[in-house]
């Protein structure tokens, strides 16, 4: 019973949706969340959720795109979001790589309080913003969060501790460094797979998809030292007390 909390199978180059979804059954994917980017992709979120009993939704405002968009557009998609009932928010969070740093950190903390408000977890992209990421989640508390990828400094990892914060982790664990010193440090019981489809491959220069968690698995294994199938079952119960509870 493996999970994909985060990946984005409305990417337009997943022109193969119902072969993916097969290949992930059959590799005994049970869920597979497809993150909401903008207002158009996360109405692409839903038509996937229609369609496959599998894709669950989460429906979110990428922070790259704030600055396309005006406050009132914002205010809309939000109200909108709180009326779909989603799974999780997602994806959310800040990237400074981007400008609107300011406006980055509003709609963030705009989505804490919406997660507070529907008891739901959030599913955090910190891009170049990860101490500002951890600064926040002092600041605001928010309940039941998933940092997606976090590459900040693994000493970031210590101010966590007491906080509702799990990590998502892709199947790049194979050739990266980072992710394997990440594992090591962070308990089985905060840690969910994701893959970030249709990036994070664990073959360089190819498509990601949700079959692919069954890779990070078996790395974390390796890594913790203990059997696949206890890794398995550690990250399917994260995954039941974070989003089905």
């Amino acid at each position: 019973m493996y999970v994909d909390v985060h990946c984005h199978l409305d990417d337009e180059r997943f022109d193969d949706t119902d072969e993916v979804i097969k290949r992930a059954e059959k590799a005994k994917v049970v869920a597979i969340i497809n993150n909401g980017a903008s207002p158009e992709r996360n109405r692409k979120t839903l038509d996937l959720v229609k369609k496959y009993k599998i894709v669950k939704k989460a429906l979110g405002f990428y922070p790259g795109h704030v600055h396309e968009f005006d406050d009132k557009e914002i205010e809309k998609e939000l109200k909108w979001i709180e009326k779909q009932k989603p799974i999780a928010l997602g994806e959310i969070g800040l990237d400074f790589t981007y400008s609107d740093k300011e406006r980055q950190e509003e709609l963030f903390k705009k989505f804490i309080l919406l997660g507070k408000k529907l008891d739901i977890p959030l599913i955090v992209h910190t891009r170049k913003a990860e101490k500002r990421i951890v600064e926040i989640i002092e600041e605001e508390k928010p309940k039941k969060v998933v940092l997606h990828c976090f590459s900040g400094k693994l000493k970031l990892l210590k101010r966590l501790e007491g906080y509702d914060v799990y990590f998502s982790i892709p199947p790049i664990i194979v050739h990266s460094v980072h992710f394997q010193e990440l594992v090591k440090k962070v308990p089985l019981t905060r840690i969910l797979t994701e893959t970030d489809s249709p990036w994070m491959a664990p073959v360089k220069g190819e498509r990601n998809e949700p079959s692919n968690v069954t890779v990070t698995v078996k790395e974390i294994a390796k890594i913790k030292k203990v059997e696949e199938d206890e890794v398995m079952k550690a990250i399917y119960s994260n995954y039941q007390k974070l989003f089905t509870n």
